[in-house]
């Protein structure tokens, strides 16, 4: 698979996973054996996972859409850095509704073997998620 086809594959992901909260091409997207070098302790593993997360910001921010503001790829790895927003409506990470707009950025590489992917490793800014929903203090805030 080129290097364009596998960007696909991560905006397929993005685009009818994450911002249209559709499960069902998971098992076309992703391989069976999947890895998520990035998960949180207690976090199911492979596919669990990638039902999980969307699930879960879909339950607190019922709007949640990301934007793909970058995405660089070379052999098997897709780099993206993308942008989430949503009202956060639902508990997350144990914070109860604020009704407050968020906005955060999200650091990914995966990799994508024969139109899968097959791995991940992702850093997203949690801790100014919740400090823009008051779970956590803002610098300068005691």
């Amino acid at each position: 698979m080129s290097i364009e086809d596998n960007k696909a594959v991560y905006r397929r992901f993005v685009e009818e996973v994450i911002n249209q909260g559709n499960l069902e091409p998971i098992e076309a997207l992703f391989a069976p054996d999947y890895v998520d070098h990035s998960l949180p302790p207690g976090a199911p593993p492979g596919l669990g996972a990638v039902r999980m997360i969307p699930s879960l910001f879909r339950g607190a921010f019922p709007d949640v859409h990301f934007t793909i503001e970058r995405l660089v790829g070379e052999g098997e790895l897709v780099a993206s850095h993308v942008t989430g927003r949503g009202t956060h409506q639902g508990v997350f990470m144990g914070v109860p509704p604020s009704g407050k707009q968020a906005v955060w950025a999200s650091l990914g590489v995966f990799r994508v073997v024969d139109g899968k992917i097959k791995e991940h490793w992702g850093v997203p800014d949690l801790l100014g998620l919740l400090q823009q929903i008051g779970g956590a203090p803002s610098p300068g805030q005691h």
